[in-house]
């Protein structure tokens, strides 16, 4: 092809046709750059199927990721929701709409227990870390990126209530009922567990110092609306969790 562009040439000079030339070379010169971005744009073709294949692959393992988290958020949500069950029923008790029983001390040792969720954000990390989140399209970026941030304000909330705990609940819980950490003083299944060889004799609730604990029952009202506002992020993040997997699976297929 080069030789008959080359012979085309030289017999248009030795015929001194030079204008003809002129518009041959130009033509010529027309026909190689647009051959160039041809060749520049089926480059670019290749590259961002590439691209996408490699950001599809990452959102089926954002989809799997996802899968995860619902099922730790799922057994957060259960525990919960018994949290809530507990601690209710002991404010209940403290406003002596319902008398102090045996299940007293296991309700107050509830308050003890942190709860942590661990999102799984590796292929959400790898998908922004190459670039590759900007070929998503913008509704299902949005989306995505939503989850996460919901995501993120969860742990700040568990901040907010585990370091309540260790500060205020905790303290004043060892320095005043540790003492039914014994083998029938405290219905709670872990210290049954623990204590269930103990050979002390057990501690009965003192129901009128306890009825007097102000401060244990406001403690309690902190721990309850606290975990309450905690099982509403999770709530949230499970219904945003399944729309947004149900998303990413129909883009996929």
């Amino acid at each position: 092809m080069i030789k008959f562009f080359r012979k085309i040439r030289q017999k248009m000079l030795t015929e001194n046709k030079f204008s003809k030339y002129f518009l041959y070379a130009i033509g010529e010169i027309v026909l190689v750059v647009i051959g160039i971005l041809i060749a520049l744009q089926i480059n670019n073709w290749n590259e961002q199927s590439k691209i996408r294949k490699s950001a599809d692959t990452q959102l089926n393992q954002l989809s799997q990721n996802i899968s995860d988290d619902l099922i730790q958020l799922d057994a957060l949500n259960e525990v919960i929701e018994t949290y809530i069950i507990k601690n209710q029923t002991l404010s209940d008790q403290f406003q002596q709409i319902i008398p102090f029983d045996s299940l007293t001390t296991s309700f107050i040792t509830t308050s003890l227990f942190e709860q942590n969720f661990y999102a799984n954000t590796t292929a959400y990390d790898k998908l922004n870390m190459t670039g590759e989140f900007t070929v998503l399209p913008k509704a299902l970026q949005m989306d995505i990126t939503a989850y996460y941030n919901l995501l993120n304000r969860i742990k700040e909330r568990e901040e907010i209530t585990n370091t309540f705990i260790k500060k205020e609940i905790e303290p004043y819980y060892f320095n005043n009922y540790s003492k039914y950490h014994r083998k029938g003083s405290n219905k709670h299944p872990l210290l049954e567990e623990y204590y269930k060889n103990d050979k002390r004799e057990a501690i009965p609730l003192d129901t009128s110092a306890i009825m007097d604990d102000d401060k244990m029952a406001t403690l309690n009202f902190a721990r309850l609306y606290q975990i309450k506002i905690q099982q509403e992020f999770y709530e949230e993040a499970l219904q945003k969790g399944i729309k947004l997997k149900v998303s990413i699976d129909e883009y996929l297929n």
